[in-house]
């Protein structure tokens, strides 16, 4: 007569037996299973006629459930069997949390992001690739601290006025603004050659609180007459007031180091950069409070500030 296949019973009939081995009871044994006992006697009556032998004694004439002879052998063999499964299952879990990339979540205003934030965190990912950096945008100084779970925001802030940093803050870099075109716009001329200025189109950004991002103050810093004056083009944001400035639409008042990045790669030029003026504003990061700790976000605090302290930023 030919082999009978080598068939195993399902996995829950063994784990409904083996609780029930263990516990002395279905309820008992329903209740670890999160299944109701008549599931747990469904399951053990199904392996009991599968097997062709009574496994457990139960019923009236015993308290409590207990191991028939062969049930005492199959018991310490399921059991042996699902500790290696659980160790198996445990070890895989920790193993595929150790190859998932570690979330930090970070949230910047608009122009910080585009023009400075970007390529960093590009730079970043690429010398830490188990660490994965969400970037969020915000408005207004407001980053969504509980709704997007941050871990960092870059804030946008001024020693004067209601901006100012608060005790904890990290101290990014400060702003400084020159004007900045085209290379297509400068043509021949020497980057600080005053004539540029009459013959091309001002951009402004719209700014809160900052003199030097306007044109008013560029004038008489320039040299410029009141015949020269002409109403700038006011766009508002400085990452499109880049754009309009690389596409040669006209001058803008660039704020570095946020165009740094533009200038390095050739897509603008500086305009007399001996004329620079200081900022009103400045970064500085901000951890969430009361955050775990870790090494992602250190890492990614100290890579930073290191871009930060970097010659033209």
């Amino acid at each position: 007569m030919p082999n009978a296949p080598a068939r195993m019973p399902p996995l829950a009939a063994l784990r409904a037996f083996e609780a029930v081995a263990r516990l002395g009871s279905l309820s008992r044994a329903a209740a670890e299973l999160h299944v109701t006992k008549s599931a747990v006697s469904h399951q053990l009556r199904a392996l009991e006629a599968d097997l062709g032998v009574v496994l457990l004694r139960r019923g009236a004439t015993t308290r409590r459930a207990e191991p028939t002879d062969a049930g005492a052998d199959l018991l310490a063999s399921v059991q042996q069997a699902l500790t290696l499964l659980a160790t198996a299952c445990r070890n895989v879990r920790a193993s595929a949390r150790e190859r998932q990339p570690y979330r930090l979540n970070i949230s910047a205003n608009p122009s910080l992001a585009a023009l400075w934030l970007a390529p960093r965190i590009g730079r970043f990912v690429a010398l830490h690739p188990a660490i994965d950096v969400q970037v969020y945008l915000h408005t207004a100084q407001d980053p969504a601290w509980q709704e997007q779970e941050l871990d960092l925001a870059f804030l946008h802030m001024r020693e004067e006025g209601p901006h100012r940093p608060a005790p904890g803050d990290i101290p990014l870099m400060r702003e400084s603004v020159v004007p900045v075109c085209s290379p297509a716009l400068l043509g021949d001329a020497a980057p600080d050659d005053p004539a540029i200025f009459t013959r091309h189109r001002w951009l402004e950004e719209k700014h809160v609180a900052s003199p030097e991002t306007r044109w008013r103050t560029w004038q008489h810093r320039l040299g410029l007459r009141d015949a020269d004056w002409q109403e700038p083009l006011v766009l508002s944001g400085l990452s499109t007031v880049v754009s309009a400035a690389v596409a040669g639409v006209g001058i803008a008042l660039g704020r570095c180091p946020l165009i740094d990045e533009e200038i390095a790669r050739g897509g603008l030029v500086t305009l007399s950069p001996a004329l620079r003026m200081a900022g009103s504003w400045g970064y500085v990061m901000r951890i969430q409070p009361d955050r775990r700790n870790d090494t992602a976000l250190p890492a990614l605090v100290e890579f930073l500030l290191e871009e930060a302290r970097q010659p033209g930023t």
